[in-house]
């Protein structure tokens, strides 16, 4: 071979050599964040459904037919206003009968008492009657047989008299004796007067009732929820909980929901439920949670569909860092940070993890630069500079 080609060659390869020598000390730039302190939010985002506050619910008094609507499903109502009516022709039925009974009681008497007053009349007539027979058979103007016979009609308006006065009490009794069988008549009207009443329901309160019957003719059985009239200013949500996030959800903590129809608003509220039985939603484990809201200015339409976020952890001031600068090995968490010009493996405990940054609580010093993820994967080791 030539020497020319062969100092060619040598040359070549020393070139290649320098360069790629070159190449590995030439540092990577890098985008840095440093660890600082700040508030961080953690949260699980939910699908919730609004629903009317509990209390308030109306049940139906009796078992029968609607048989008027008197309300309209969400409006405002006042306290006593008239919600439904509830036909119970039974009901109607032994009422009128029992208010028959009443009147005929009260017509029996009427009668008693004239009858006792005939017999007490006749009763201080007979006795003047015999104190004049009296002195006149004294004075012998009157044969004994005539006394007698007038001691005799004084016996039998006595016994009248005692017949009409126990009529009279068995009757009254004074009028509220409860064994009295006007006292029996007139409460067993008065229970059944109450109870048809009772058949047109009313609000028990100021609010907006919801919950009503569908339709006219509807049949409801004793007991049976046929209204409910609450706040609407304190609605519940109903939160679904997936599985994996169900260990961080507590009672107590603060909820924040947003409506698509008006995403400009938010509203907050409490935790109130947690429920730990789970249930199937489309594939999905899912846990129903409970919690209530304020919304004073009645916005959100009952049973809306919301999107809930719970707030699982707060702090004021944690040392946090980008989400996105995290890596994983294995189980262990660990970041890159910048140290003397290089890319220094740390391994890293967290707290609370956020939306977009992690609360780290060991691993890190404040103010250190760790190193965000770039185009390639960057190993430890590596010389590195920030980038501008």
């Amino acid at each position: 071979m030539p020497v020319r080609a062969v100092l060619l060659g040598g040359l070549a390869v020393v070139l290649l050599l320098g360069g790629g020598a070159a190449l590995r000390s030439r540092a990577e730039r890098v985008r840095v964040v440093p660890a600082h302190r700040g508030s961080l939010r953690a949260t699980v985002s939910c699908a919730g459904a609004l629903q009317p506050p509990p209390g308030g619910e109306l049940r139906a008094p009796e078992g029968g037919r609607v048989v008027a609507l008197l309300a309209s499903e969400g409006g405002v109502v006042r306290k006593g206003e008239p919600l439904l009516r509830i036909d119970a022709p039974d009901l109607v039925s032994r009422s009128l009968q029992a208010r028959d009974e009443l009147l005929q009681v009260e017509a029996e008497r009427k009668t008693a008492v004239a009858e006792e007053v005939r017999a007490r009349k006749d009763v201080e007539q007979r006795r003047a009657t015999l104190a004049a027979d009296g002195r006149l058979l004294e004075e012998k103007a009157l044969p004994r047989a005539a006394y007698e016979a007038s001691e005799e009609a004084l016996r039998e308006a006595e016994a009248r008299r005692q017949a009409a006065e126990a009529r009279l009490q068995s009757l009254e009794t004074g009028g509220d004796d409860p064994s009295s069988r006007l006292a029996l008549a007139r409460a067993r009207a008065r229970d059944l007067a109450a109870r048809l009443e009772a058949l047109t329901v009313r609000a028990p309160a100021d609010g907006v009732v919801y919950g009503l019957p569908r339709r006219l003719g509807e049949t409801v059985a004793a007991g049976q929820v046929v209204a409910s009239v609450t706040d609407p200013g304190r609605p519940q949500v109903r939160v679904s909980v997936d599985q994996p996030d169900l260990p961080r959800i507590a009672a107590g903590q603060r909820l924040v929901v947003t409506f698509d129809g008006l995403p400009e608003r938010r509203w907050e509220g409490t935790l109130r439920t947690v429920a730990r039985g789970l249930r199937d939603v489309a594939g999905r484990e899912v846990a129903e949670v409970l919690g209530e809201i304020r919304d004073p200015d009645r916005l959100l339409p009952l049973n809306a569909s919301v999107n809930v976020e719970v707030v699982v952890g707060e702090r004021s001031s944690a040392l946090v860092i980008p989400r996105a600068a995290l890596q994983r090995d294995g189980e262990r968490r660990f970041v890159l940070a910048l140290a003397d010009g290089r890319a220094v493996r740390r391994e890293v405990t967290l707290d609370l993890v956020g939306t977009s940054e992690v609360e780290v609580v060991s691993g890190l010093a404040e103010g250190e630069p760790v190193i965000l993820p770039g185009v390639g994967r960057l190993v430890p080791g590596r010389r590195v500079e920030a980038a501008p």
